[in-house]
């Protein structure tokens, strides 16, 4: 498998390479108008608008509606368990400037260690989806559920080899970053990033298979968001965007990769 970014071959060894070198527990905020980003006002202008009750139902409408990601394979155990990811919406201490929470798992875990991540986890048989994103979200980072105004659940995604996985869409008002106490254990590091990078066609990437599709990738400074939760990021903004906000939609698209030619 190559990874194919903006049209360039670059092994997935080299990517993995990269997102290795980083260390050490911490929390952090990326600032929208930093890492040589300036603000687009058309995200930060009217947070009333994007937390509005109307966009609150159209959002949750698109999101149920949303494309699974891949297929899950006949056979495989691990694929018949569940799980669910808190998306959160945090708003700073004026009530303003959206940004979405993540999370880095912690090198210790056996899985997708130091992966970009929603928090959440798998399911417990006697839990909702909106419980268990809730329960998992305190468990990894401290935030208490009584932070999240919950606004509802997406569509089940399906990806292969894995759980499936619920997205659970919240609200964290007045977020600071002081009230998270992380689960090293699991988490090495939280951060939010504002929706006014995460909107810029910029800073969309895609990864191109050769097995035939092609997964979106977003890069915000040293912050590298793909696999499940690029698409769950992307499929969330398109959802979440108003129409004249959203510079991104059908930006992710399939090309044919390059066949090296023939040595004979």
């Amino acid at each position: 498998m190559l990874f194919f970014l903006k049209g360039k071959q670059q092994p997935v060894v080299s990517l993995l390479n990269k997102l290795l070198q980083r260390s050490g527990p911490r929390l952090s905020h990326l600032n929208a108008g930093g890492n040589g980003h300036s603000t687009n006002a058309d995200y930060d202008k009217d947070p009333q608008i994007l937390l509005s009750d109307e966009n609150r139902q159209r959002c949750l409408e698109k999101m149920k509606k949303a494309a699974p990601a891949g297929a899950q394979l006949k056979g495989k155990e691990r694929e018949k368990s569940f799980a669910s990811v808190l998306i959160a919406i945090c708003t700073d201490d004026k009530g303003g400037k959206p940004s979405i929470l993540y999370t880095r798992r912690s090198r210790l875990l056996r899985r997708h260690m130091r992966q970009i991540s929603f928090p959440g986890g798998i399911k417990d048989d006697n839990e909702d989806f909106v419980a268990c994103a809730l329960r998992e979200t305190e468990e990894e980072i401290g935030l208490s559920p009584g932070r999240v105004d919950v606004w509802g659940c997406g569509n089940l995604m399906k990806p292969p080899h894995t759980a499936a996985i619920m997205p659970v869409i919240g609200v964290v008002h007045n977020f600071n970053e002081a009230e998270l106490k992380l689960n090293t254990d699991e988490v090495e590091e939280a951060f939010a990033i504002p929706i006014s990078l995460l909107a810029k066609p910029e800073t969309l990437h895609y990864t191109q298979f050769k097995s035939g599709y092609s997964a979106p990738v977003f890069i915000v400074g040293d912050k590298k968001i793909w696999g499940i939760t690029g698409f769950l990021t992307n499929t969330f903004l398109n959802s979440f965007l108003p129409t004249e906000y959203n510079h991104i939609k059908n930006r992710v698209k399939y090309i044919r990769p390059i066949k090296a030619p023939s040595m004979t």
